[in-house]
Parts: C-alpha cells; sequence; structure tokens
C-alpha cells in the first residue's frame, strides 16, 4: 500500500510540476497576444496612437494624424478576385471609402469621363485625409473631375486587372494615371517569391489555404513574444528567427530584378495599349521614394531607418533596371515611350514630407498633383 501511495504522490507531483511549466510556457504568448490586441484600442482610448509617425515633424497638427492613423488602423479588407483584395466601406471623419469599387473618396469624384488614378498606398492616400490625396489635389488644382483607384499594398499588376474590369462594367475614363514602382519592387523582391509576378498577400493566402502543421504553428505561437522583444531591442537571434532573416534579395538575384523591371513596363505597356482602343490618355509614373528624393529624414527613429537602409539597396537595384527597361521598350514604340515618365526627382528639395520612404503628406501629394497637372495638360 506505502509504494502505491507512493507513486500516487510522485504522479501527483509530476503533474503539479508538468502544469506549472506549461503555464510558465504559455503564458508570455497569451499575454503578449492579448497586448498586440488591446495596445492599439488603449491608445485610442486616451486619444493617442501606436504609431510613431503621427508626431513626426511631417504634420504640424497632431491631434489631426493621430486621428487620422487611429483610423487607418481600423479599416478592414476583403478578398477580390483577380485584384486580390479591397478595403472595405467606411465612413470616418478623415477615412470615407465607398462607390461599387470601395475606393477612397476624392474631391470632385466622378467615375466617367475622369482622370482615373492607379497606384498602392501612396496613390490611395496612406497618411493623408481624403482631401489630401492625389487625385484630390489634382481636382482642386484643376477644377478636373477624378477617381481613386489606388489601393494599399497593390502593385501595377493588380491596377491592370483593375482597369479591366472597370472596362468591362462599362465605365470609360478620359484620362488614366498608373504610379508604380514602390510596390513592385518592395513586395516582389521578397525572398519568399519565387515566381513572378505575385502581390503581397499570396504567401499569407497560401498558408490560410494550407495551414501549416500543428507543431509548427504551437512553436510559432510560444516563441513570438520572445522574437518581438529582440526585435524592439534589435538583438540577433539564432538563424531559427526570421527576424535575423534577410527579408528581400533583388541585389543578389539579377535575374528576379530584371524580371521585376520588365513585368512593370510590361504592364504599363498593356494599359496604354487599352489607352489606344478605347480611346483616354495614358500615363505610367516612377513613383519617387526616399530613396530617390534630395530630401531630410533625421526624424526617422534609428529602427526605421535600418530597415529603410536595407530596402534601399532593393530600390538602387531594380529602379535602373526600370529605367533601362524603359529606354529598351521605347526603341520600338516612340508613342509608348511619351507615356511614361521618370518621377524620381518630382520632390526633389522638399523636407518633412515623408512619413516613412514611400508615403508623404499632403503637401508632398500637392507636389505631385501640381506635377501631373502640368503632364496631362500638355497630353491634350
Amino acid at each position: 500500500m506505502s509504494f502505491i501511495r507512493s507513486s500516487k504522490a510522485f504522479i501527483k507531483v509530476i503533474g503539479i510540476n508538468f502544469a506549472i511549466f506549461v503555464i510558465l510556457l504559455v503564458s508570455p504568448s497569451i499575454i503578449f497576444r492579448l497586448y498586440i490586441q488591446f495596445k492599439p484600442k488603449f491608445f485610442r482610448l486616451i486619444n493617442q496612437t501606436v504609431d510613431k509617425r503621427a508626431y513626426y515633424p511631417t504634420y504640424e497638427d497632431s491631434e489631426f494624424s493621430i486621428q487620422l492613423l487611429n483610423e487607418f488602423d481600423k479599416l478592414p479588407s476583403i478578398y477580390r478576385s483577380f485584384i486580390g483584395w479591397r478595403r472595405e466601406k467606411v465612413n470616418f471623419r478623415y477615412t470615407t471609402i465607398s462607390g461599387p469599387y470601395n475606393v477612397r473618396k476624392s474631391k470632385g469624384e466622378s467615375i466617367n469621363n475622369s482622370a482615373w488614378f492607379f497606384g498602392g498606398s501612396t496613390m490611395w492616400g496612406t497618411g493623408t485625409s481624403d482631401n489630401q490625396t492625389i487625385p484630390s489635389h489634382f481636382n482642386i488644382l484643376t477644377n478636373f473631375p477624378v477617381y481613386n483607384f489606388g489601393e494599399s499594398g497593390w502593385d501595377s499588376r493588380q491596377s491592370l486587372n483593375q482597369l479591366i474590369n472597370a472596362i468591362g462594367d462599362n465605365h470609360y475614363p478620359s484620362k488614366v494615371v498608373f504610379y508604380d514602382g514602390a510596390n513592385d519592387v518592395y513586395t516582389q523582391c521578397r525572398r519568399e517569391f519565387k515566381l513572378l509576378p505575385a502581390h503581397s498577400r499570396e504567401i499569407h493566402i497560401q498558408n490560410v489555404l494550407k495551414r501549416p502543421p500543428l507543431q509548427k504553428r504551437f512553436s510559432n505561437f510560444i516563441i513570438s513574444p520572445y522574437i518581438s522583444i529582440a526585435d524592439k531591442l534589435n538583438l540577433k537571434l539564432p538563424n531559427w528567427n526570421q527576424v535575423n532573416y534577410k527579408t528581400h534579395d533583388c541585389d543578389t538575384n539579377q535575374t528576379k530584378a530584371l524580371l521585376i523591371a520588365k513585368h512593370l513596363v510590361n504592364n504599363w505597356r498593356t494599359a496604354y495599349i487599352l489607352s489606344k482602343s478605347y480611346d483616354f490618355e495614358f500615363y505610367g509614373i516612377l513613383q519617387p521614394t526616399l530613396f530617390t528624393t534630395k530630401t531630410n529624414s533625421e526624424y526617422f527613429p534609428s529602427k526605421i531607418v535600418n530597415e529603410n537602409s536595407q530596402a534601399e539597396v532593393q530600390y538602387n537595384t531594380v529602379y535602373p533596371l526600370i529605367i533601362k527597361e524603359i529606354a529598351r521598350t521605347c526603341e520600338s514604340d516612340k508613342n509608348f515611350c511619351a507615356s511614361i515618365v521618370n518621377a524620381t526627382d518630382w520632390l526633389d528639395g522638399m523636407n518633412n514630407i515623408f512619413i516613412d520612404w514611400a508615403h508623404i503628406n499632403s503637401l508632398g501629394n500637392q507636389e505631385i498633383a501640381q506635377r501631373l497637372k502640368f503632364l496631362l495638360k500638355n497630353g491634350d
């Protein structure tokens, strides 16, 4: 009997210790997930934001920038065939998404016989209100009706598909502007993309359709808080830590870099050919970034500076190839060439306009709109 009692006591001790081990193992991850979920809500409650960009000198009014970026944090998206995703309809103080295509509201908005603007989040207007986007500024400057088809994360292929969809719905523009480059490079230069073209959520969609094994999901759950802490402290963990993983590879994969350039120019050329068939003007604009602009950025924190330096390598690799591909295509099609503009220096000399390496404030968008006003007028 004493043996049985000893065995039960031993098993009980093992069980208690195992339970304590599980609690210690899992608790940091649970607390971390709760922290991630409730931190933005807490900051909004006290009229602050977790987005540090709100406090950059890019904005003169922090109350405005806090509210604006809190709205951005709350925007939901929905999957859409052929274009990947679209933001869902909202009606916030500074951000309105509406209409048949769930687009960002613009001043002077009209879908037919208007200027259609395509691009990623910079064209959509990240970091600015509805009335401060490039299309809105263009309307203010020209009184010409506009429609903002831009969407966060989109590359030129998604814009081309959206253009085809809108024409298929019997909507017709008088002018079309593709404002591309930033997402084509940053997304498709990611190391995990082996087959091009691709958009930024391809891997995410694949993972949802084919969920990783339970063991891997559990291990990722357990180590996630430690990876986040290491990232915050700029610590280098062992190679299994994805933070220490080189995320982009265009600088070491010239074939991939050239293919990205070719796809971008080909998407523009396809849109240009459509413009000839449907009698509208087309313009392909190579988007300026922080790395192509003579401006200041000393207000960025050190972590962002480090991330920017890694991204800059990719742009310095691919942008020259895009320019070469434009020149090569121009040799066989001079008319197409007249529709393409290298706008990488359009923001030179303007300070405190970037909130990151791609997105700009209202003043920067106004300058882009002013340049487009001159360009599209000359195209008449």
